[in-house]
């Protein structure tokens, strides 16, 4: 399934877009996943793929694992490739078998880019509610 993998990860960046090609991309995760010591076989369901996909479930008006299944299966289908099963397992032991130190490790990395790419005229000060 390497070649369904590339084409999600490929929608993925395409349907949520910028900032996040930037401040999660591909390779920082891979260096994350050798640094943590974890190896995965070429499946469907990459941890790049899960990553995108657990961030287009968290963005998504419906956030069910149903939804997120059917949409990689759109995806695939619309590509000319036999989408895999539209049952949730596959991508719910995907998302289980992320450890949580890589997730820990992720969170922090990615709001600090994303803080960066917020321009300064838009930060408030919380304590008094006054602009900068």
């Amino acid at each position: 399934m390497p070649k369904s993998a590339e084409i999600l990860k490929h929608q993925l960046f395409k349907s949520i877009g910028s900032p996040w090609q930037d401040i999660l991309p591909e390779a920082r995760l891979d260096e994350l996943l050798a640094e943590e010591g974890i190896t995965y076989r070429n499946r469907l369901y990459t941890p790049i793929v899960t990553v995108w996909g657990m961030l287009y479930q968290a963005l998504s008006a419906d956030k069910s694992l149903r939804n997120t299944v059917k949409c990689f299966t759109t995806w695939l289908t619309a590509a000319g490739v036999t989408p895999p099963s539209s049952d949730t397992g596959a991508y719910s032991k995907a998302r289980d078998r992320l450890p949580e130190s890589l997730l820990q490790r992720l969170i922090p990395e990615t709001t600090e880019q994303l803080e960066q790419t917020v321009p300064k005229a838009h930060y408030v000060v919380w304590s008094s509610g006054e602009s900068l």
